[in-house]
C-alpha cells in the first residue's frame, strides 16, 4: 500500500507512452498496433500475478543460498570443536577400559554364588510344584461335579429373570389355584421357611423382593440342611413336578418349579463333594508349607541375583560409556572427514552463494519495480520492434526513477522473467538467441492472453513446432476442413494447438477460445465451442501465427490476443546464416558446434540442478549437518558429476572459442546475405507479388555456398562468396521484377551494403551516413531542425535558387556530422564558373566534377550533388553510382531466361508469370514445351467463374502423369485462390511425378496467396522497353513468308516498317506522361497484327495506296478504338500521318527529325532486322514527335516515382542528428498557416461595380460568377481555419485525433495537401502543401480585390474553381450588350505583348486573361506566337491574352485559316479528367487559338503542346 501512488504513476506512464509509441510506430514503420483499456487491465493482472510468484521464487532461492552459506560457516566452527573433543576423549576412554576389566572379575565371582543358590531353589521349587499339582487335581474333581449341577441352577435363575410382576400377578390372581401350581408354591414356601399353604404363598408373592430372594437364595446353607432337603423330596419326587408339566398350567409356576428342582440338585451335589473338600484343604496346607520354604530360598537367591544384576548394570554402563566414548571419537573422526569433504566440495561455493545472495537481495529490493516493467512489457511491447521496445523501457525506467520506485537500472526482460536454462532450451528448439527472439519467447510463454505471432519468416512457427512436438501439437489453418474439431480435441485433451497463416480477420468461432470464456457446470470447467460445451483442460495451449509481413489488426483483435512481432532482425538473421556458412565451409566445426551447444546446455542444466539439490539438502538438513551422510554422498556424486561437467565445459568453451573465431571470420558473408534478404523482403512493399520467404532465400544462399568457386585462402573465399552471392541474388530476383524496379533493386542492394558501416568498411567502401541517406530521401526537409534556415549566401549566377538551397543544405548537413571532406564546396561553386558549366551539362552523371572534387568525396556524395543540381538525372546518377560501387553487372537487366527458370525449378515449385499490360508468356511457354518435347503434355486453363474445379482436377492429373499445367489469369479468380493455396500445401512429393510443373500467370494482385508466391519462382514478362527493342521484337515475330507475301513488295515493306514504327512510338510515348498521352492506353500486339493484315489487304485489292482509308482505319478504328480522350484521338491521327503519307515511299524520307530513323530500302527481312539492331539505345524524344525537353519531364517523373518507391520501403522519418519531432514540425506548420488564413469575404464589402445591377434588375453575369466563386472560397477558408485549429488541439491531446485529423497530420509531414482541404471543397491542384497554401492565399487575394475594387482589367483565370463559368459569363455580358444570342458567339484568342497585368486596359468585346502557362513549346514575345522550346525550359508563362468575343461564323473562317494552333487549356498538368455532373471535364477548360508559324498543326499536336492553369511546384 505504501507504494500504490508510485505504481499508479508508472502504470499510467507505461500505458500513455505505449500509446504514443504506437503512433510513432506507425509514423516510422507504417505498422499499426493499438493500446486499449484492456491492455491496462492486463498490465494490472499481470503485475499482481507475477509479483506474488517472483517474490516467492526470489525469497526461496535467497533463503537457500543464505542457509547454504550459513551452514558452511557453522561447519567450519564445528570442525575446530570436534578436534578439541577428540583430543579430550582419548585418556577418558583408556580409564574406562581399565575400570571395566575390574568389574568383569567381580561380576564373575558373584555369578558363581548365585548359580549355587539357584540350584537349591530348583529342588524346593520341584517339591512345591508336586504339592500344588495334587491339590489342583482334587480341586478340579470337585469343580467337575459342581459343574454338573450349576447349568440347571443357572437355567432356573434365567427363567426367574424372565418373570416380571405381571407373571407373579397372574399366579396370585388364582382364588383357587390349580393343584399343580399349589404344589409348586408349597415347595417354594418350604424352602423359604414358610407355612406350606396357598395363603402363605400369596403373602410371599406379594413381597416386592420375592424374585430377588429366590435369586439370592443361600444354596450352600440348603446343602448343609439335610432335614429341609428331606422334606423337599415329597415334592421333587412327584411325577408331575416337572417343568414341562407345570408349564401346561402356568408359565410362571414352571419357572418356580425349575428353581425348586435346581435347589434340590445343588444341595445333593454339594453334600456329595464335602469329603473331597476336606482332602483338598489338607493338600493345600502341604502346598503352602512347601511354597513358604521355596520363597525363603528365593529371597536368598534374589539378594544374590540383585547384587549380580547391580554389578552387571554397573558393568554394562561402564561398557556403554566406553563404547559411547569410542563411538563419539569415531563419530568425531567421521564428522571431521565429512566436514573436510563438505568444505572441500563447497568451500569455494560459499563465495559464489554470497554473491548470488547479494544479487537476489538486490533483485528483491527491485522486485516491485522490475515486475511492474515486466508486466508492462508483456502487456504492451509485443507488437513493437527491438528499437521501439528499448525506447519504451527507457521511458518506463526514467519514470520509475523519477517517482522513486526501485527498479534495476540495467533492467532486461530475460533477466527478470526467465531462467538461462530455459533460454538455452529454446535455442536448442531453434529459437534464435538474439535479444528480440528471447523476449518474444518470454511473451509467448508468460503472457496471459494467447499469442498471435507476426511471423513472415516462419521462425516463431518453427520454434513452436519443435518445442511442442513431444506434447502432441496439432497444426491447423482456418482453411483446413473441420479445423474446429482438431481445436476441440486439443481443448479436451490438454494438447497444444498451432493455428497457422491467419490473416487480418479471425474466424468468429474462435472468440470463446481467445477470450478464455470457461465456465463451471456440474463441478467441471467447460468452454462453449460452436454449439458444444467442451471440457476444458488446463494444459491446453493455443498459438497463432501469420505470414503477413505487416498485418493491421484492429483493436477488437488486439484486446483478445498478445500480438508479438517475430519479424527477423538483421543481427538475428546474421547469426542464423553464419551457422550455414560455417556448416558449408567447415562442416566438421559445424557438427562439433551443434553437439557442443546441446552438451553445454545439458551440462549447465545439470550444474544448476546439482546446485539446487545441494542447497535444498543443506536447508532441509537437521541441526547437526554432519550427522547424516546423505548430503555428503550426494555431494561426492555431485562433485564427480560437476567435475566431469566442468571439464567438458572447459573443453567445450575452448572448442567454441575456436569455432567462434572461424565463425567471425565468415561473418561478413552472413552480413551480406542478411542485407540482401532484407532488401528482397522490402520488395513486397512495392508490389504484392514480390514475396520471398526466408526459407526460399536461405535455400538459394546455401546453393550458392555449395556451387561458388572454392579457395583455401579464407579472405579470398569470402570475397568470392560475396561477389557470387550478390550477383546471383540480383539475377535470380530480377527475373521476377518488373523493369522499372530492377535498377531500384540494384540501388537498394548497393545503398544498404554501404549503410551498414561495419560491412562497408570490410569491403573497403565508404559508408553512407544517416544524414546523407536522409538528404537523399527528403532533400531540403532533411535539414529542418538540424541546421539553420537563415542562410544569406546568394546563389551564383547560372544556378537556380532552389538548387542552391539544396547544395547549401547538403554541405551543412555533412559538416554537422563532421564530414569535413565537403567543406568549402559551395564557396568554390560561387567562385568558379566551371560549376555553372557543370550544372548545364547534359552528361552531368558521368562527367567528372570540377576542380578534382571526385578525389575528395564518396560516390554517394557525388550522387547527392548530381541530384541536387538536376533531379531529373537521378536515375542516371544512380546507375553511375551502382556501377562504380558494385560493377557493371548490376546496371544491366538480366535477359528473360525461361529455360533457366525451368532448370532451377522442381516438381513442388510453382513457376509464376507476373503479367503486365500487353504481355503474354504463352508463346514463350509453348516454345519451352517444344524444346522439351512436351507440347502435347502442356495443358492450359484460363481461370474464371466455375473453372476452379476443373483446374483442381487438371493439377491432380498432372501430378500423376508428369504433365505441365498452366493456370492463366489467376487474378481473375480471387475467390479460388485460397483453394490454390490449400492444393499447394497438401501436395505430396511421393505422389508427384518428377517432371510435373505448375505454371501460373497473374497480374499483380493482393488476392494471390502469399505462401504460393513465397515458395515459387517468379518470372516477369513485359513488353520490350524502348523503340529499338519494340521494333526488334516486332520484326522477330514477322516471318519471311509474311514479309515477302505482298505483290506490291516495296509499298508493303515501307508501310509495314512505318506501321511497326508507329506502333512502337505510340507505346513508348506513354513514358512521357500527360505530354505523351492524356490517358496511357494499353495497345496490344493484336492491334498491330490486324492493321498489318489490313495494309496487306488494301494494297492487294486497290490499284494504288489508299492513304486516307489506311490513316482512318488504323488511327481511328484499330488503335483509336481504345482511345477515350478526344485530344488523344487528334494526336493519334496526327501521329500516323507522319508515317502514312506518300513521302514514306521515298528512301530519303525521315520518320523523325533525327538522321537515324527512316524506313529502310526494300530488302530482305534479315536486312531490316540488322537495321533495327543498329538504331541508338538512348532515344531522343524527337523520335516520338516531342521536343527534347520532354526527356526532362519524363526523367523528372521517373525520378520522383523512383524516389517515392524507395521512400515507401523506408521508415517514414529518417531524420538523424537531432531534428525536430514530427509533432513539433506539424504544430509549427499549423500555427504558421493559421496566422495567415484570410477572413471570409463578405458581400457587404463589395464595390459598386462588382455586383452592378442590369437594366432588368438582375446582377451582371460576371457579378453572379464572382458571387458563386466567393461562396466556394468562403467554404474552403472556413474548412482550413477550423481543421487547423482542431489539428493543433489534437496534437496537444485536447481533442481526439480522428482518422481525418490523423490523415491531415501525415500529409503535413510529407508536404501533401490533406484530403480534407481537397475536392470537393477545393479546386484541382497538384502542388505540394506549402506551394498550395501560397497559391490559396493568392487566389483569395485576387477574389478579394475583385470584390472590393470592382472588376479587374485582366482576369486571373487559373484562380477560379469553374473557369468554364467565367467563359460563359464573359460571352453573356457581350451577348446582352450586342443583343447577339450567346450560342452564336465564340472566343477568339489574341495574345498581347503585356507582361505587366496592371498595364492591360479594358476590352470592348471579351476579357483580358493572364496567368496561363504553355507546355511543350516556347513563346516568342516579339512575334506573339508559339515557337520551339528553349533548352531546359519546360513551361513558359504567357503574357496577357485578349479573349475576344466574336460571332461564330467569323470564328469558323478564322479557325480554318492557317497560322493558328488549336491549343487545349487544362487546369492541371495531369490533363486527364472525367465528365462532371455539369457536363464539363474536371480538367479540360477550352481551346485557345495560338498563333504559329507552322502550317501543320500536327507538329504542335505531336509536341503535346497545351496550356496549363498552374504548375505542380
Amino acid at each position: 500500500d505504501s507504494i500504490l501512488g508510485e505504481l499508479s504513476q508508472v502504470s499510467s506512464v507505461i500505458h500513455a507512452s505505449s500509446k504514443a509509441g504506437a503512433e510513432s510506430f506507425f509514423e516510422n514503420l507504417r505498422r499499426r498496433t493499438y493500446m486499449t483499456p484492456t491492455s491496462y487491465l492486463e498490465l494490472i493482472k499481470l503485475l499482481t500475478e507475477l509479483l506474488g510468484f517472483k517474490k516467492g521464487d526470489l525469497s526461496t532461492k535467497l533463503s537457500r543460498y543464505k542457509i547454504g552459506a550459513q551452514r558452511l560457516d557453522e561447519t567450519k566452527t564445528v570442525v575446530d570443536k570436534l578436534k578439541v573433543d577428540l583430543t579430550r576423549m582419548q585418556p577418558v576412554i583408556e580409564q574406562g577400559k581399565k575400570d571395566t576389566a575390574e568389574l568383569i572379575v567381580q561380576v564373575d565371582k558373584e555369578e558363581a554364588i548365585a548359580k549355587e543358590k539357584a540350584a537349591a531353589c530348583e529342588i524346593d521349587e520341584k517339591e512345591a510344584s508336586e504339592a500344588a499339582a495334587a491339590a489342583n487335581e482334587i480341586k478340579t474333581e470337585c469343580q467337575r461335579e459342581l459343574d454338573e449341577a450349576l447349568p440347571e441352577y443357572y437355567s432356573a435363575i434365567k427363567s426367574l429373570d424372565a418373570l416380571d410382576k405381571k407373571d407373579i400377578q397372574e399366579v396370585k390372581s388364582f382364588s383357587k389355584p390349580p393343584a399343580l401350581v399349589e404344589v409348586v408354591l408349597n415347595a417354594v414356601c418350604l424352602l423359604q421357611g414358610k407355612k406350606e399353604s396357598w395363603d402363605e404363598a400369596k403373602k410371599l408373592m406379594n413381597d416386592s423382593g420375592f424374585l430377588a430372594s429366590l435369586r439370592d437364595y443361600d444354596k450352600d446353607a440348603l446343602a448343609n440342611n439335610v432335614k429341609l432337603t428331606g422334606k423337599l423330596q415329597k415334592y421333587v419326587k412327584r411325577d408331575d413336578f416337572q417343568p414341562d408339566q407345570v408349564k401346561k398350567v402356568s408359565g410362571a409356576a414352571m419357572s418356580l418349579c425349575m428353581w425348586v428342582r435346581a435347589m434340590d440338585v445343588y444341595a445333593r451335589v454339594a453334600r456329595s463333594i464335602e469329603p473331597k473338600k476336606e482332602k483338598l484343604a489338607g493338600a493345600e496346607a502341604s502346598f503352602q508349607a512347601a511354597e513358604a520354604k521355596l520363597q525363603a530360598k528365593k529371597s536368598e537367591l534374589k539378594v544374590v541375583q540383585d547384587k549380580v544384576a547391580a554389578l552387571q548394570l554397573q558393568l554394562m554402563r561402564a561398557k556403554s560409556k566406553a563404547e559411547k566414548l569410542e563411538q563419539d571419537a569415531e563419530t568425531c573422526k567421521v564428522k571431521l572427514v565429512r566436514a573436510e569433504k563438505l568444505l572441500g566440495g563447497l568451500g569455494n561455493e560459499a563465495k559464489s552463494w554470497d554473491k548470488k545472495s547479494s544479487e537476489l537481495e538486490k533483485n528483491l529490493q527491485f522486485v516491485v519495480g522490475n515486475i511492474t516493467l515486466a508486466a508492462g512489457f508483456i502487456a504492451y511491447a509485443g507488437a513493437f520492434t527491438a528499437d521501439f521496445r528499448a525506447m519504451l523501457v527507457k521511458t518506463w525506467l526514467a519514470k520509475a526513477k523519477e517517482v522513486k520506485l526501485a527498479a534495476d537500472p540495467n533492467w532486461k526482460c530475460a533477466e527478470v522473467l526467465c531462467d538461462p536454462a530455459e533460454i538455452r532450451e529454446w535455442a536448442i528448439k531453434s529459437l534464435p538467441s538474439d535479444d528480440l527472439s528471447v523476449e518474444n519467447g518470454i511473451l509467448v510463454t508468460r503472457g496471459r492472453r494467447w499469442p498471435l505471432m507476426v511471423d513472415p519468416q516462419g521462425q516463431g512457427n518453427r520454434w513452436i513446432k519443435h518445442m511442442k512436438k513431444d506434447k502432441g501439437l496439432g497444426v491447423i489453418k482456418l482453411s483446413t476442413p473441420n479445423f474446429l474439431r482438431t481445436l476441440e480435441t486439443g481443448i479436451r485433451e490438454g494438447s497444444p494447438i498451432l493455428l497457422e497463416n491467419v490473416e487480418e480477420v479471425l474466424d468468429p468461432s474462435l472468440e470463446p477460445v481467445l477470450m478464455k470464456q470457461i465456465f463451471k457446470k456440474g463441478g467441471q470447467w467447460l468452454l462453449r465451442l460452436g454449439t458444444e460445451d467442451v471440457p476444458y483442460n488446463d494444459d491446453f495451449r493455443f498459438f497463432i501465427t501469420t505470414k503477413m509481413a505487416n498485418p493491421h489488426y484492429l483493436p477488437e483483435i488486439c484486446i483478445k490476443v498478445t500480438v508479438i512481432n517475430f519479424t527477423v532482425t538483421l543481427s538475428g538473421l546474421e547469426d542464423q546464416l553464419v551457422v550455414d556458412v560455417v556448416a558449408n565451409e567447415r562442416p566438421d566445426l559445424a557438427e562439433l558446434r551443434a553437439s557442443l551447444v546441446v552438451q553445454i546446455a545439458a551440462d549447465k542444466a545439470e550444474m544448476d540442478r546439482l546446485e539446487q539439490l545441494i542447497l535444498k539438502l543443506l536447508s532441509e538438513a537437521g541441526a547437526d549437518l554432519l550427522a547424516d551422510d546423505t548430503l555428503i554422498v550426494t555431494l561426492d556424486q555431485s562433485k564427480q558429476t560437476s567435475t566431469s561437467c566442468l571439464e567438458r565445459m572447459a573443453s567445450a568453451d575452448k572448442s567454441m572459442e575456436e569455432i567462434d573465431d572461424v565463425t567471425e571470420k565468415f561473418r561478413p558473408v552472413a552480413t551480406r546475405a542478411s542485407i540482401l534478404y532484407f532488401v528482397v523482403a522490402d520488395l513486397s512493399n512495392i508490389d504484392p507479388m514480390y514475396q520471398y520467404s526466408l526459407q526460399y532465400f536461405a535455400g538459394l544462399f546455401n546453393m550458392r555456398l555449395q556451387q561458388s568457386e572454392k579457395s583455401e585462402d579464407i579472405s579470398q573465399r569470402i570475397a568470392i562468396i560475396l561477389e557470387d552471392l550478390t550477383s546471383f541474388m540480383y539475377i535470380n530476383i530480377c527475373r521476377g521484377l518488373f523493369e522499372d524496379h530492377k535498377m531500384l533493386f540494384s540501388f537498394l542492394i548497393c545503398a544498404q551494403i554501404l549503410r551498414h558501416k561495419v560491412h562497408a568498411r570490410y569491403v573497403n567502401k565508404n559508408p553512407i551516413s544517416t544524414l546523407e541517406w536522409s538528404f537523399f530521401l527528403r532533400g531540403l526537409e532533411a535539414g529542418k531542425g538540424i541546421i539553420s534556415e537563415n542562410d544569406d549566401m546568394a546563389p551564383p549566377e547560372g544556378i537556380q535558387l532552389l538548387v542552391w538551397k539544396k547544395l547549401r543544405t547538403f554541405e551543412m548537413l555533412l559538416l554537422h556530422e563532421e564530414t569535413m571532406a565537403i567543406e568549402g564546396i559551395t564557396d568554390e561553386m560561387a567562385a568558379s564558373p566551371k560549376w555553372v558549366e557543370f550544372a548545364d551539362n547534359d552528361s552531368m552523371p558521368s562527367e567528372p566534377l570540377p576542380m578534382d572534387w571526385d578525389q575528395n568525396i564518396t560516390a554517394f556524395q557525388r550522387l547527392l550533388l548530381v541530384k541536387s543540381f538536376r533531379e531529373d538525372f537521378l536515375q542516371l546518377a544512380v546507375r553511375h553510382f551502382v556501377g562504380a560501387e558494385l560493377g557493371e553487372t548490376y546496371i544491366v537487366s538480366p535477359p528473360f531466361d525461361l529455360a533457366g527458370c525451368f532448370k532451377d525449378s522442381q516438381k513442388m515449385t510453382p513457376l509464376i508469370f507476373i503479367l503486365s499490360a500487353g504481355a503474354d508468356p504463352t508463346d514463350a511457354l509453348l516454345k519451352l514445351a517444344r524444346d522439351h518435347e512436351y507440347e502435347e503434355k502442356l495443358h492450359f486453363i484460363s481461370l474464371g467463374q466455375g473453372q476452379g474445379e476443373k483446374a483442381e482436377k487438371l493439377i491432380h492429373l498432372g501430378r500423376q502423369s508428369g504433365d505441365w499445367v498452366c493456370l492463366q489469369n489467376c487474378h481473375l479468380a480471387a475467390s479460388w485462390m485460397p483453394a490454390l493455396e490449400r492444393i499447394q500445401e497438401q501436395q505430396d512429393p511421393n505422389g508427384t511425378d518428377d517432371m510435373y510443373r505448375l505454371w501460373l500467370t497473374s497480374m499483380p494482385s493482393p488476392a494471390f496467396p502469399v505462401p504460393v508466391l513465397q515458395s515459387g519462382i517468379k518470372i516477369t514478362n513485359e513488353p520490350p522497353k524502348g523503340l529499338r527493342a519494340n521494333l526488334n521484337r516486332t520484326f522477330q515475330d514477322i516471318t519471311p513468308e509474311v514479309y515477302e507475301g505482298c505483290s506490291k513488295s516495296r509499298e508493303f515493306k515501307k508501310l509495314l516498317f512505318s506501321l511497326a514504327f508507329f506502333h512502337a512510338a505510340i507505346l513508348e510515348r506513354r513514358k512521357f506522361g500527360p505530354i505523351g498521352w492524356n490517358v496511357p492506353y494499353e495497345w496490344m500486339d493484336s492491334d498491330f497484327q490486324v492493321s498489318r493484315e489490313q495494309v496487306h489487304m488494301y494494297l492487294e485489292s486497290q490499284p494504288g495506296v489508299p492513304w486516307v482509308t489506311l490513316n482512318y482505319i488504323i488511327a481511328e478504328v484499330n488503335y483509336g478504338g481504345r482511345v477515350t480522350d478526344d485530344k488523344d484521338v487528334r494526336l493519334i491521327s496526327a501521329f500516323l500521318k507522319r508515317y502514312f503519307n506518300e513521302g514514306i515511299l521515298d528512301d530519303s524520307y525521315k520518320l523523325s527529325p533525327l538522321e537515324h530513323y527512316y524506313a529502310p530500302k526494300e530488302g530482305t527481312l534479315e536486312e531490316v532486322r540488322d537495321y533495327v539492331r543498329s538504331l541508338p539505345m538512348d532515344e531522343d524524344p524527337q523520335v516520338y514527335g516531342l521536343h527534347s525537353n520532354a526527356q526532362i519531364t519524363a526523367q523528372t517523373q521517373a525520378a520522383k516515382k523512383f524516389l517515392d518507391t524507395i521512400i515507401s520501403v523506408q521508415p517514414r522519418l529518417s531524420s538523424g542528428g537531432g531534428g525536430q519531432k514530427p509533432e513539433d514540425l506539424v504544430t509549427d506548420m499549423a500555427q504558421a498557416f493559421s496566422g495567415r488564413v484570410p477572413e471570409q469575404m463578405k458581400k457587404k464589402d463589395a464595390h459598386a461595380e462588382t455586383y452592378k445591377k442590369t437594366a432588368d434588375g438582375g446582377i451582371v453575369s460576371l457579378g453572379v460568377f464572382h458571387s458563386q466563386e466567393m461562396d466556394r472560397f468562403n467554404v474552403l477558408i472556413s474548412r482550413v481555419k477550423s481543421t487547423l485549429a482542431t489539428l493543433g488541439d489534437a496534437i496537444k491531446g485536447l481533442v481526439v485525433m480522428s482518422a481525418q485529423l490523423e490523415e491531415m497530420y501525415n500529409c503535413f509531414l510529407i508536404q501533401k495537401v490533406p484530403p480534407v482541404w481537397g475536392e470537393p471543397v477545393s479546386y484541382p491542384c497538384l502542388k505540394p502543401l506549402n506551394s498550395w497554401f501560397e497559391d490559396f492565399l493568392e487566389r483569395v487575394a485576387f477574389m478579394t480585390r475583385w470584390l472590393k475594387s470592382g472588376p479587374p482589367t485582366s482576369y486571373w483565370v487559373p484562380c477560379f474553381y469553374f473557369p468554364q463559368g467565367f467563359m460563359t459569363c464573359s460571352k453573356q455580358v457581350h451577348a446582352r450588350k450586342t443583343k447577339i444570342p450567346i450560342d452564336a458567339l465564340s472566343f477568339w484568342t489574341e495574345p498581347t505583348d503585356l507582361q505587366d497585368v496592371a498595364a492591360a486596359g479594358p476590352q470592348d468585346a471579351g476579357q483580358n486573361v493572364h496567368g496561363l502557362f504553355v507546355q511543350g513549346c516556347g513563346w516568342s514575345v516579339s512575334e506573339k506566337r508559339i515557337s520551339e522550346s528553349e533548352k531546359g525550359v519546360l513551361f513558359v508563362q504567357l503574357p496577357v491574352i485578349w479573349m475576344k468575343v466574336i460571332p461564330s461564323s467569323e470564328f469558323e473562317e478564322l479557325q480554318n485559316a492557317p497560322g493558328r494552333y488549336r491549343c487545349p487549356l487544362y487546369k492541371t498538368s495531369l490533363r486527364k479528367g472525367t465528365l462532371s455532373t455539369t457536363g464539363h471535364s474536371t480538367n479540360f477548360v477550352t481551346h485557345f487559338q495560338l498563333p504559329t508559324s507552322e502550317s501543320d498543326q500536327g507538329h504542335w499536336v505531336r509536341r503535346g503542346v497545351a496550356l496549363l492553369c498552374m504548375l505542380d511546384d
